[in-house]
């Protein structure tokens, strides 16, 4: 399975994740992509993107040694969306992307649209930045109790947070946390999913049967 990392143009935390990079294996990866000012938070980072691509109306145009795809300003989608789209031609199934949390809203809300998009074409996609980790997960099976479990370990994420990115998610059972619910029902219009949080040497444990669940880890409990 080939592992792609995106890095994209706004990173919220960059102190809080220039300091936690240590826990990035970066030469797991089998692809970085720079998305526009991306590259230059890869130099920030202290990663070498092997792939640049973006429009460069945030910032300077790489030299053109660097290869870069340069994408046209007036366009249908995101710098972060062609990178997507460029890792899956190149057949990334696991892919985590470096920002695009927080900032301008559109933004924020057209890469979790990302997340729901890829979920279906990946075997697994993250969004990660020095605060959060975000992913999107699929229905686990209509047995809780056979079914393979969604596993959330705690690392250095203190809070867990669920929410339904469809309409509802229903069968929704959790275990290892300090709230647990039991074939419960969790609609889109409500904040009973937020702050939850592992409980000391577990994991959490998730089954759901329908819909697609938003799965939200963070270290800061605002």
């Amino acid at each position: 399975m080939k592992k792609c990392l995106i890095v994209t143009s706004f990173i919220d935390q960059m102190d809080q994740l220039i300091d936690d990079m240590d826990f990035f294996d970066k030469a797991s990866f089998d692809c970085t992509i720079a998305a526009d000012y991306g590259r230059v938070n890869c130099e920030k980072l202290g990663i070498r993107p092997d792939i640049l691509i973006g429009d460069y109306d945030s910032s300077d145009r790489p030299p053109a040694d660097q290869g870069a795809i340069v994408l046209p300003t007036h366009k249908d989608m995101t710098d972060t969306e062609a990178a997507l789209d460029l890792a899956a031609e190149k057949g990334c199934r696991d892919i985590t992307l470096l920002g695009g949390l927080g900032g301008r809203f559109d933004h924020t809300m057209g890469n979790l649209g990302m997340l729901a998009k890829f979920t279906d074409l990946t075997d697994h996609i993250e969004l990660v930045d020095g605060e959060n980790r975000v992913f999107m997960a699929r229905p686990t099976g209509n047995q809780p109790d056979t079914d393979p479990p969604i596993l959330v370990e705690k690392g250095r994420y203190t809070y867990l947070g669920m929410a339904a990115w469809t309409p509802t998610v229903t069968g929704l059972t959790s275990r290892g946390v300090a709230y647990p619910v039991t074939d419960f029902t969790l609609s889109s219009d409500t904040t009973r999913g937020a702050c939850n949080e592992i409980l000391p040497g577990q994991e959490a444990r998730i089954t759901f049967r329908t819909g697609k669940l938003m799965i939200i880890q963070s270290n800061d409990a605002r």
